[in-house]
């Protein structure tokens, strides 16, 4: 029986120019082989699986073919198919990871000494360098800065950052990017093409997004799949064999979102349990593709997106069902449950409560809409806080006054309470304008005068102000209230400082139900809810916020 040989192995580039979505390294590369401006020492980062390694064989075989040193090694030279097959004499692959030591360093530089046997180069090709330990590399550093004329010195690794910088600078660095996805679905393509595997494009376009930006892993993938399918490469086989969730699903989710369907997506997520599927890979992959509807829905172009035609269709279709606002609000609230569902200790729950929390939201205004809302709720300030003429005005048209509310409210439009309940009793004419009066003429009443509400009684005003904000005023500021009220209303009037019960104010334009009766909010709440159309979900006082 032929020994079998796996695709990542078979498919290995031989050239430069077979290395995939690389090309500012290989061109580089083949510009200082030509000019012969060869250094002793390159340092290879990137991500795994983007042909860092294989890289660094192809250099060896341009430094040491029969032909070499040439940017085209002959792959049929001894030398080259030593080199390809792992036991060149003159070409040397140490893995970081267990030759860490300082022991280890201190071998190497014994044997860089010796002149190469068959080529012209002696290549130490160390792996995952990073792994080397401190000392270990304080022992590289004299050899690495001057080696002998005949060695070089290649390092590869996935994480540049645990790189001494004595050691960087003394390498010339190239940093190898991840593979773009349709640079790995046309390889892949390829492959199954020459192999004579059947398949499907959706399926080749899944292992590509599967890939992650790794060839070797987009390989590695194809290679289990054509195993589980005997030759077949479907999307079915792909889903299966992988544990992936199936597409549909996804898109099953998304329109449940747009239609805000929260018991369809109850059912879906029955369907996922069930399946057994990873529901924290189920939200990030509902989140790529509410990420993919705005793209679409802003751009209206897909070319970014690395998706089959028939996707693409299906995304237009349901950008079309939503607004560019609620798009990004359903991003923004299944972004807080990913990371709900990833700490969870019942992720099903989580994402569950996170679909439907979604599923509800209510469309965002249109920012001209807002802009006109807030101009209104200005323009009902800056009409409220004009004092009034005189005391007479005043009377003519009785109304509660509320200090720092937005716009007066009518006493008929009020809301109370029982005094039981904790509202404030009110009898007599309401007195307009008052309170602003007052804290014009002083300041230092404005903010104990904030939220209260003063009625015109006989022979006096009653002033019935916030929980704690009575003392102030009784205490210190009784005898220039009462000359106020005087200079107000033309006349001498008595002035009563009464406490509410109520900590957000005294009158209230709406009431909210709080599942213990009807919770009363400041007037300017009141004034917020009406203009934007809002309701009240939760009502706290400021110092438990």
């Amino acid at each position: 029986m032929a020994h079998y040989q796996v695709i990542a192995r078979k498919w290995r580039p031989a050239l430069f120019d077979e290395i995939v979505g690389q090309g500012h390294v290989t061109r580089t590369l083949k510009n200082a082989i030509a000019s012969g401006r060869i250094a002793h020492a390159y340092l290879f980062s990137g991500p795994r699986g983007v042909g860092k390694t294989t890289a660094a064989r192809i250099l060896a075989k341009c430094l040491n073919c029969a032909n070499g040193p040439t940017v085209t090694p002959c792959n049929s030279c001894d030398s080259c198919k030593a080199i390809a097959a792992g036991n060149a004499i003159d070409v040397f692959e140490i893995d970081g990871a267990s030759n860490n030591s300082v022991e280890s360093v201190r071998e190497l530089r014994e044997a860089v000494r010796y002149v190469p046997s068959q080529g012209k180069y002696r290549v130490y090709i160390i792996d995952e360098v990073h792994m080397l330990t401190t000392p270990a590399f304080n022992a590289l550093l004299k050899t690495l800065e001057e080696p002998p004329p005949h060695v070089v010195f290649i390092f590869a690794t996935t994480e540049i950052h645990k790189i001494p910088l004595t050691i960087v600078s003394r390498c010339q660095r190239f940093d190898f990017k991840r593979i773009p996805f349709k640079e790995i679905y046309l390889r892949l393509r390829t492959i199954v093409t020459e192999e004579g595997i059947k398949f499907e494009d959706d399926a080749l376009y899944t292992l590509s997004r599967e890939a992650d930006g790794s060839l070797r892993d987009g390989q590695s993938l194809l290679e289990q799949v054509a195993a589980f399918g005997a030759g077949d490469v479907s999307s079915a086989h792909v889903t299966e064999a992988l544990g992936l969730m199936d597409r549909t699903i996804i898109y099953g989710l998304a329109e449940a979102l747009t239609e805000r369907d929260g018991a369809r997506c109850l059912n879906i997520v029955e369907k996922i349990y069930g399946f057994g599927y990873d529901l924290k890979r189920g939200c990030a992959d509902l989140l790529e593709n509410l990420r993919d509807l705005a793209v679409v829905k802003i751009t209206g172009d897909s070319a970014t997106l690395n998706l089959p035609d028939a996707e693409i269709d299906r995304l237009k279709t349901l950008a079309s069902k939503a607004g560019v606002e609620r798009l990004m609000m359903l991003f923004s609230v299944m972004s807080k449950g990913y990371e709900e569902v990833a700490r969870s200790f019942s992720p099903r729950h989580s994402f569950e409560m996170a679909l439907l929390r979604a599923a509800h939201l209510e469309d965002a205004a249109p920012v001209g809409e807002i802009l006109d809302r807030l101009n209104e709720l200005k323009r009902g300030v800056v009409s409220s806080s004009v004092p009034p003429s005189g005391g007479q005005a005043a009377r003519s048209n009785p109304s509660v006054a509320i200090a720092g509310a937005p716009k007066a409210v009518s006493f008929q439009q009020a809301q109370h309470k029982p005094e039981s309940a904790g509202a404030v009793q009110k009898s007599g004419r309401e007195a307009e304008g008052f309170l602003e009066f007052v804290t014009a003429k002083d300041p230092a009443c404005v903010e104990s005068l904030r939220g209260a509400a003063a009625v015109e009684s006989e022979g006096g005003v009653e002033i019935t102000v916030i929980q704690g904000k009575a003392n102030f005023l009784e205490n210190v500021k009784k005898t220039v209230l009462d000359a106020l009220a005087a200079e107000y209303f033309g006349r001498r009037m008595r002035v009563v400082i009464k406490h509410s019960a109520l900590p957000n104010g005294i009158i209230s334009p709406v009431s909210a139900p709080n599942g213990r009766g009807q919770q009363e909010v400041g007037p300017v709440v009141g004034d917020a809810l009406r203009i934007f159309g809002g309701k009240l979900i939760e009502g706290r006082r400021r110092g438990n916020v």
